[in-house]
């Protein structure tokens, strides 16, 4: 922890005192007062003179004193070994003035490298990676700027900085940083050690960053420490590390406790919690002995509880500051991410802020990257690289971990959550091991039972369990799609057992476009599994399938005279291609979106919906859907809500200046109350050229009021401009038609 001493003598002598373990205090000698003495040994001492002014006269008259004091003690039959310490730099006359003497004269800093040469580390650890903050793509350090995020603080209303952590280790105080995978906590560790290291010398307070993945099987502080200096080429800093270590002069991060392997596998509960306390035995024997600062680094959901945290990693839940990082950029935090990088990008409103899916965007090719943020997006292209480099990632933990093992685990698992009550979960350490079984073709052993435990995307359930859920509903939707694809590629078995599954989770609007865009599944095998599905007891995945053939965005889908009853849509969107020979009775959705640009033979007959987007009636209804109980419609009812419909700018305009002219109470509105936030929509004129298009169609018209212009409806259009509101995206207006192409 942070030293502080009254004069730089006495830092000095608490140095010494270090350095040799032995008490070093001012000595009168030879008839000269030494500034401090260490007694190594019977007959051979160390004398150091202090310096405090910094030019050559002083070092000359103190180099003089040692002279006396060493002869007066080699006339006592002992050696004397000499120091000068100069607070300050020193010159090349300065070391001149004591080497024929046998005298070094050094100063503070260099001293200090007697006791630990942090210089030396922290070179040898800036080149080394921190923990997972490397490119993921090549495996490479990341070298970026840090973005200045802000971390949660656990039983506090404020939040903390970098700044404040560094004082709270500095202040000897043991942390937790919690956080899912990507959220930036190696990179927090990397920010901490090189803000702490500027004020290493000083403050006697050295920043040690390890690795826990690379100290599987170590059950000592010093094991753990050793390890670290010899994997970095530093093996003749080992036992000055160590004896650091002992003074409270390390503050010590300790990355990733949940990437440290035990080296078995249980289904029971308490078994589990033994094998993971035994994988920590070296970290909780450095917790409990450190005497400085120490931050720990993980994924939360590694333990099933708070309380199997603190005693597996050997900390008191009263004295322990528990840190989280925010899964999520901010858009301050976002803008600044892409600003360090020199990356111009309009966010994409599909794009998840994590860090990690950042970090994967900064390091696309310009062709990739050109393909996946165009004005045509590309979140399917992006999600397949994301889960690529994801996979890759959690392989680099072991060499025995392979990426492909990863992924095909990934889906085993996401196949498990269609069945569960809560769309994500639970998923037993039971389903975990069979997963792992089916995947992999053996029984989890060693290695492996840390990649279960640590899976990203997977949290615990809630306190006191190992079952886990999904966290990541961007990962999992993706996922189920790709096991889907895979289904269609998959043979007469996998088909057959899936068809006669029964599951209750259907795709999400991702799910759907990815399923649609796998280049291994053809239109004709899905168009037969999913008649395999409706006539079997499938109905999910069945919906799945045709969900995602109305993806395609093709010029026409038809469908064969596919009968979908009981189906189940997450989302059904008939904006994307013309339908043909389709048949849908008896079904739920989720949301329905239109309008459609074509249907022929469709009749969707008979079903409900949550929620049906692009008309605000069941009066603008394409007449092939019929008797559809539908809890809510797009509203226009607000301006707000106006704009949640996703229409075009000149659209929002025309519909927000109708709603307020025909459809509010009064006989006309002034320009201003008219016109009132229209202004930040569309471009400069936009809505001018509206109300003109409006007064010269008669539709309203405009008088002098005592405040301005007053613009009124002309009430005998009030049924077309119901209409146009109740069909909106739907409407076949001539003047939804010319205002849309303004």
């Amino acid at each position: 922890m942070t030293k502080a001493w009254a004069t730089f003598e006495e830092r000095v002598r608490t140095l010494a005192e270090y350095i040799w373990n032995r008490p070093c205090s001012p000595k009168r000698l030879g008839g000269v007062d030494v500034d401090g003495l260490v007694e190594i040994e019977p007959g051979a001492i160390n004398l150091i003179e202090i310096t405090v002014e910094r030019n050559l006269s002083k070092v000359r008259e103190d180099v003089g004193k040692l002279q006396i004091a060493k002869a007066a003690a080699f006339a006592q039959n002992v050696l004397a070994k000499c120091y000068c310490v100069v607070n300050g730099n020193v010159t090349d006359a300065m070391r001149e003035a004591g080497a024929p003497h046998h005298i070094q004269v050094v100063s503070g800093d260099d001293f200090s490298k007697i006791f630990f040469n942090f210089d030396a580390y922290k070179a040898a650890r800036e080149i080394a990676p921190f923990g997972s903050a490397v490119n993921p793509i090549t495996g490479e350090q990341d070298r970026t700027a840090y973005v200045s995020v802000r971390y949660i603080v656990e039983g506090r209303k404020s939040d903390a900085s970098i700044s404040d952590i560094v004082e709270w280790l500095k202040e000897g105080k043991k942390i937790i940083l919690l956080g899912e995978y990507g959220s930036g906590k190696s990179r927090c560790i990397h920010e901490l050690f090189r803000s702490s290291g500027a004020l290493s010398n000083s403050a006697f307070c050295y920043p040690v960053a390890i690795d826990l993945r690379n100290s599987w099987g170590l059950v000592r502080a010093t094991e753990l420490l050793r390890r670290h200096f010899a994997d970095l080429g530093l093996d003749g800093l080992q036992a000055s590390a160590i004896r650091a270590f002992n003074v409270g002069s390390l503050a010590v991060f300790l990355d990733g406790f949940d990437e440290i392997g035990s080296q078995a596998w249980s289904n029971d509960d308490d078994k589990l919690k033994a094998i993971r306390a035994k994988a920590l035995e070296g970290v909780k024997d450095l917790v409990t002995r450190a005497k400085g600062g120490v931050l720990v680094t993980g994924r939360e959901h590694y333990f099933p509880s708070n309380a199997e945290m603190f005693l597996a990693l050997g900390l008191n839940p009263k004295e322990t500051i528990v840190l989280r990082s925010n899964n999520e950029f901010s858009e301050s935090e976002l803008q600044q991410y892409f600003q360090h990088r020199d990356i111009d990008i309009d966010i994409p409103s599909w794009l998840p802020r994590r860090p990690l899916i950042c970090q994967t965007i900064s390091n696309l090719p310009d062709d990739d990257f050109e393909k996946m943020f165009s004005d045509g997006g590309g979140e399917v292209q992006f999600w397949d690289r994301f889960i690529r480099v994801l996979c890759e990632r959690d392989a680099r933990i072991h060499v025995s971990f392979d990426p492909d093992t990863i992924f095909q685990l990934f889906l085993q698992l996401a196949r498990l959550t269609r069945t569960k009550s809560a769309n994500v979960g639970p998923i037993s350490l039971n389903e975990i091991q069979s997963a792992f079984e089916a995947a992999v073709g053996k029984t989890p052993v060693e290695e492996a039972s840390v990649m279960l435990q640590r899976l990203p995307s997977l949290g615990r359930l809630g306190p006191e369990s190992n079952d886990r859920q999904f966290i990541d509903l961007y990962i999992l939707d993706g996922l189920r799609a790709k096991d889907v694809a895979g289904l269609s590629v998959g043979g007469e078995a996998a088909a057959s057992s899936a068809g006669s599954a029964v599951w209750i989770n259907p795709l999400d609007d991702l799910g759907q476009r990815i399923l649609a865009k796998d280049p291994r599944v053809g239109r004709n095998g899905l168009l037969q599994l999913a008649r395999r599905c409706f006539s079997a007891k499938n109905k999910v995945l069945g919906s799945d399938l045709v969900a995602a053939l109305l993806r395609e965005q093709d010029d026409e889908i038809d469908f064969e005279n596919l009968d979908v009853d009981e189906g189940e849509f997450l989302r059904l969107d008939l904006r994307e291609s013309k339908i043909r020979n389709l048949k849908i009775t008896n079904s739920i959705f989720s949301n329905i979106l239109l309008p459609s640009p074509g249907a022929v033979n469709v009749d969707i007959f008979s079903c409900s919906a949550q929620h049906v987007f692009g008309v605000t009636s069941d009066l603008g209804l394409p007449p092939f859907i019929r008797k559809l109980e539908a809890e809510a419609f797009d509203s226009v009812e607000s301006v707000s809500r106006i704009r949640r419909i996703g229409l075009q700018p000149a659209h929002e305009i025309l519909i927000t200046i109708v709603r307020k002219t025909f459809f509010q109470k009064g006989g006309g509105r002034k320009e201003e109350a008219l016109l009132r936030g229209l202004g930040k929509i569309g471009s400069s004129g936009l809505t001018s050229r509206i109300l003109n298009i409006l007064i010269r169609e008669s539709l309203v018209e405009r008088f002098k009021g005592e405040g301005g212009w007053v613009y009124a409806p002309i009430r005998s259009n009030a049924g077309r401009m119901r209409k146009m509101l109740d069909d909106l995206k739907g409407s076949d207006d001539p003047i939804w038609a010319e205002i849309g192409s303004l």
